[in-house]
């Protein structure tokens, strides 16, 4: 085809070109080949970095109040003139509730606006990844801030990918001392001192590496390898207190304690007397100076023990709808209760006791299982944010419903609105159910609807966590009583059905069954659009089936629930899983009986791992009394095949029980699935496959097994 008359310059991208004299097409790409800063960038954790859209809601100092502490970082990391240099790592420790991750947050924003902060990381306990993800992130963010720096990492990336698949100790010589010492002996060195900030490196996934962080950056400081100071902030976890006590680490570090003291209680006062002022502008009622008294105050001060949770919580529960005067002689009458626990959190506690406790009736049950779901995912702080709509879904409650029952904690759950302002029209036509449109591209809106559908709750601080985990602080709220957890168990068993009888097997996938109209009506909450519903559905579904899965092997599960699921549909489960990740290629991060690992799905065949550095995490004896506890209620049984003598090699008897191993049929007739698992003690780790063909996932897990385990250890 001719170019239009008159036509100049013209720039085509893409598109198919056909010389009728040469070639029948010809296709033209000008996409440009991915670069390595992209390869590192895909291999990083940007929801980690203070900056980031995770943790806009994330704590921060209050103006005004933590001054001392940040002015004392921000000097460390930027030592006057003629004060000579500081040592090069600093580490903060404290309990919960005393505001490390507010002084971090806002010392990483101060540093970035002074121009000394190279990169920061906020390790959060729901993440997976993040010990792998670490070291990548940090060489990410010091590759934006120096281009010079960034130039030689390209070089190194795009030369030997596999360094990011390589320990921990590996990445971090030739991604962070040898490039550092490279531009120093070419005149091109960072002449400056820079900040990293390390926030929450106790709830990093994986205690060896933890103590492998700071043994690295450790002995990269002692030698004076590179500009980098680094800021740690922790809880005093024991291994954390051991590997920064020990005499190589020591030497180098600068350590501070953030005590639950009434040292801060002047900052506390300030903070309240703020906020005080706050929730009567938002009333449009003029701030009266005799409320609070200032005996009120100092009655909060008194009572917060050096909490900033503590004050946090006291205003919230003033600032909800009602008569504020009342609520505030609630919240000091708490004070004044005879609280005979000694613990640092009794005060703090009795404010969440009083919260659950004036739960009406008619809404706990509800209101138990949120709290339960968002325990199950650490929600907190502003870490791991799920959609609601989906989470409403997933707990069988309706729109009203589940607001009822966030209400009722609207002083420790914070709930963000997103708007719902994504396109779904760009994946194809909205009308028609995802599993009839491009699996590949049905990820971004699987993350959103997971992720951010209908807003995002969580609570505002991780000792409202702590308390409801513990039996000891929260008594007959604790989500890990045998009460809760078995009635969470039966809500999900009860809900299988209705979503097994909602799909047949069409010729190739499920469908909807002939009775049901539509994916909404399996939805308690539904979209607009069938194919956000029918990825709904399918993920409500999903999580629903490895919830009863996962917690089958707790001790405190009713028999009868269990057996109950024994006669769940496997298979569907299966099929279903494949739709929603067989397109997705790569490894999955999930967890199962609490153990952190990755899933990945190939054809109808799903295939688990726990690497080697999880691995001592397990208690093998518990594992097998839950299988055995599974063959009782029915929910396995134990598969014998006519082995061949190929079949034979393939499932290893250690004579030495160096390695373990049981193949089982899961579930019964049509609706079962094959499962194999496998327990290496000598390699440390544990893998195992589901399929619904025992001799395709044969064939799947023979050829994958030797690509399970990547290179890598702490």
């Amino acid at each position: 085809m001719p170019f239009p008359p008159g036509s100049q310059n013209t720039a085509i991208n893409g598109g198919s070109f056909v010389d009728q004299s040469i070639v029948p097409v010809t296709n033209v790409s000008l996409e440009d080949e991915q670069t390595g800063i992209d390869i590192l960038q895909e291999a990083s954790n940007h929801d980690a970095v203070h900056d980031s859209f995770a943790r806009d809601y994330a704590p921060r100092c209050y103006p005004g109040t933590r001054e001392q502490h940040i002015e004392d970082i921000v000097h460390w990391a930027i030592p006057s003139f003629g004060a000579g240099d500081p040592l090069p790592l600093l580490w903060m420790k404290g309990l919960a509730g005393v505001g490390k991750s507010a002084i971090a947050q806002t010392c990483a924003e101060r540093l970035k606006a002074l121009g000394t902060l190279g990169a920061s990381f906020f390790f959060s306990i729901n993440e997976q990844d993040q010990a792998t993800e670490f070291i990548p992130t940090i060489v990410y963010q010091l590759s934006i801030e120096f281009p010079d720096y960034g130039d030689l990492i390209e070089q190194r990336i795009l030369h030997h990918e596999a360094i990011l698949d390589e320990t921990m100790a590996t990445q971090f010589e030739a991604l962070i001392i040898e490039p550092l010492q490279e531009l120093e002996r070419t005149g091109k060195g960072i002449e400056q001192r820079i900040a990293i900030i390390v926030d929450g490196l106790d709830e990093c996934n994986s205690t060896d590496a933890q103590c492998k962080i700071i043994e690295l950056v450790a002995d990269a400081a002692r030698g004076g390898a590179t500009p980098l100071c680094w800021a740690f902030f922790s809880r005093p976890e024991p291994h954390i207190e051991a590997s920064f006590t020990r005499a190589g680490v020591a030497q180098v570090t600068c350590t501070t304690l953030l005590p639950i003291s009434h040292d801060a209680n002047s900052d506390i006062g300030l903070y309240l007397r703020s906020g005080f002022e706050n929730i009567l502008r938002c009333r449009n009622i003029p701030a009266e100076p005799q409320w609070p008294s200032d005996n009120d105050i100092q009655t909060l001060v008194k009572a917060s023990n050096g909490s900033f949770a503590y004050a946090a919580t006291a205003l919230r529960i003033v600032a909800q709808p009602g008569s504020a005067e009342k609520a505030l002689d609630v919240v000091c009458s708490t004070t004044k209760l005879d609280h005979t626990d000694s613990s640092p959190f009794a005060e703090l506690d009795a404010f969440y006791m009083m919260i659950m406790q004036r739960i009406p009736p008619e809404e706990l049950a509800n209101t138990l299982l949120l709290c339960r779901r968002l325990c199950m995912s650490r929600s907190y702080a502003g870490r791991c944010l799920y959609g609601v709509r989906l989470w409403s879904n997933k707990l069988a409650l309706s729109e009203i419903e589940f607001w009822a029952a966030c209400n009722q904690l609207n002083a420790v759950l914070h709930v963000h609105d997103h708007n719902d302002s994504f396109d779904f029209t760009q994946f194809g036509d909205t009308r028609r159910p995802f599993q009839r449109a491009d699996r590949t591209t049905i990820e971004k809106p699987r993350w959103y609807i997971r992720n951010k559908l209908g807003g995002s709750v969580y609570f505002y601080h991780k000792s409202f966590y702590d308390f409801l985990v513990d039996p000891k602080r929260s008594g007959s709220f604790c989500i890990q009583s045998s009460p809760v957890l078995n009635a969470f168990y039966k809500h999900c068993v009860d809900r299988l059905p209705k979503y097994e009888e909602s799909y047949s097997f069409g010729e190739l996938e499920l469908t909807l069954a002939p009775n049901v109209p539509d994916s909404a009506s399996s939805l308690s909450w539904p979209y607009t659009n069938e194919f956000v519903n029918s990825l709904l559905k399918a993920l409500v579904y999903d999580w629903t089936f490895m919830t009863c899965f996962s917690f089958g092997h707790v001790p405190d599960i009713e028999i009868q629930s269990l057996q109950r699921f024994s006669h769940a549909d496997f298979r569907k489960f299966q099929e279903n899983r494949t739709m929603l990740y067989a397109g997705h290629g790569g490894w999955l991060a999930s967890v199962r009986w609490g153990w952190c690992a990755d899933v990945k799905v190939i054809s109808r065949t799903q295939l688990f791992r726990v690497p080697p550095v999880e691995f001592r995490n397990i208690d093998v004896a518990e594992f097998k009394a839950g299988v055995k506890r599974w063959e009782k209620c029915g929910i396995i049984q134990p598969y014998y095949p006519n082995f061949t003598s190929w079949f034979k090699s393939f499932f290893p008897r250690n004579s030495q029980d160096k390695v373990i191993s049981g193949l089982y049929r899961m579930g019964h007739g049509p609706k079962s699935v094959f499962w194999y698992w496998e327990i290496n003690f000598e390699e440390e780790y544990y893998q195992d496959y589901v399929a619904a063909d025992l001799a395709e996932g044969e064939r799947i897990y023979r050829e994958e097994r030797f690509d399970l385990w990547p290179k890598k250890s702490w």
